[in-house]
C-alpha cells in the first residue's frame, strides 16, 4: 500500500445495541487490517482509523445501516499512524460526571467561516477545554486555558471560575468536537445560557481558513505518530516524550532531564525510579528491535528519536 487513508468521525445519538456495533466494527477491521481506535458507546460513535479507502468505506457503510449520521473527515497519510485496531466498548462517550445528556442538548455548532467573528466579539469568553500539554504548544489568540491536567477536570474549573459569567457567550474548542459536544451540554445543564463549539474543531478549522486569516497561535497537538500540525497541517516540530506523553521542544530534548524514551523535565520529578527502569527497558527492547529492521509495537518514530 502507497499511501494510508485516514478518516476521522463521531456522531452523538442513542444506540441501544453499541455492544454489537462494536463487534461488527471488529470484525470488518480486522478482516480489512485497518488500525486506528472506535469508542462504541449508548452515546453514539467516536473514531479515527487508518487503512485502504474500501476498508475503511465498509465501515461508514455499516454506521449509516445503524442510521447513524457520519460526516466523516478523510485524509491521507505516507504511513499508518497508528500501530493496531482497537474496539472500545463505554458506557459514556468521554468520562465527565454530571446530571446531564450530551444528546438531547449541547453547544450551538460555529462553522470555521464564522469562528473568528464570534472569537473577536469583546462579550465573548473563548474556552480552550484541551489538557494542559495541548494548549502549551497552541491555542486561539485571546483564549481561556484552565490549565487541566485532564479533561474530568473541566467541572471543577466551572465551579471555580465561570460562574460570574453566565450572561456572557461562550465560545468553546478542542481538536476535533469531541470535547466541546460533551463541555457545552455540561455548561448548559449549569445554566449558561448561550454556548458555542466550533465545528470539526481546530483541525477542521485550519483546513477550512486561509493561513493569512487565522487567528490560531501556535501548533496543534494531535493523537496520533505526528505528535502536532502547524497551520498549514503539516507535521509540526514536537516530539513526544513516552514517559509523559507531553510534546517537547528541539530545545528541551537537550534538558538534562530528558532520557529518550524514559523522562523529559516535565516529569522527571513525577516519575518513580521503578517507572524510569520499566521504561529504560522498554526503550532497550525498541532499540534491539530497529537494529533487527523492525518496529516495536506501539512506538512512534518520534517518540524515540
Amino acid at each position: 500500500m502507497d499511501s494510508f487513508h485516514v478518516v476521522t468521525f463521531y456522531e452523538i445519538t442513542y444506540i441501544d445495541n453499541f455492544k454489537r456495533l462494536g463487534r461488527e466494527i471488529e470484525r470488518i477491521g480486522t478482516k480489512e487490517k485497518l488500525s486506528g481506535t472506535f469508542f462504541s458507546t449508548p452515546q453514539g460513535v467516536n473514531a479515527t482509523l487508518s487503512g485502504s479507502l474500501l476498508g475503511l468505506e465498509k465501515v461508514i457503510h455499516l454506521l449509516n445501516s445503524y442510521d447513524l449520521n457520519i460526516e466523516p473527515t478523510w485524509s491521507v497519510a505516507k504511513k499508518t499512524p497508528f500501530k493496531r485496531l482497537k474496539v472500545k466498548l463505554k458506557e459514556k462517550l468521554l468520562p465527565l460526571d454530571g446530571d446531564f445528556d450530551p444528546v438531547k442538548r449541547r453547544g450551538e455548532h460555529v462553522k470555521p467561516s464564522h469562528w473568528n467573528k464570534l472569537i473577536v466579539d469583546p462579550d465573548t469568553l473563548i474556552i480552550d477545554v484541551r489538557n494542559n500539554y495541548e494548549t502549551d504548544i497552541g491555542t486561539f489568540k485571546n483564549s481561556i486555558v484552565p490549565e487541566m491536567d485532564n479533561f474530568i477536570d473541566f467541572p471543577d474549573y466551572v465551579e471555580k471560575n465561570l460562574e460570574v459569567s453566565k450572561n456572557k457567550k461562550i465560545a468553546m474548542f478542542c481538536t476535533g468536537g469531541i470535547r466541546c459536544e460533551i463541555a457545552s451540554s455540561y455548561l448548559m445543564s449549569k445554566g449558561f445560557p448561550e454556548v458555542y463549539q466550533l465545528e470539526g474543531g481546530v483541525l477542521n478549522y485550519l483546513d477550512s481558513i486561509d493561513l493569512k486569516d487565522q487567528l490560531w497561535e501556535g501548533e496543534c497537538f494531535v493523537f496520533d505518530e505526528r505528535v502536532s500540525v502547524n497551520k498549514a497541517l503539516e507535521v509540526g516540530n514536537f516530539i513526544q516524550c513516552f514517559g509523559c506523553r507531553r510534546p517537547l521542544t528541539p530545545d528541551e530534548i537537550e534538558s538534562e532531564f530528558y532520557k529518550k524514551g524514559v523522562s523529559c523535565r516535565f516529569c522527571y520529578e513525577e516519575s518513580s525510579d521503578s517507572d524510569k527502569e520499566r521504561f529504560a527497558q522498554r526503550q532497550k527492547q525498541i532499540e534491539l528491535a530497529e537494529q533487527r529492521g523492525h518496529q516495536h509495537m506501539g512506538v512512534s518514530a518520534k517518540q524515540t528519536k
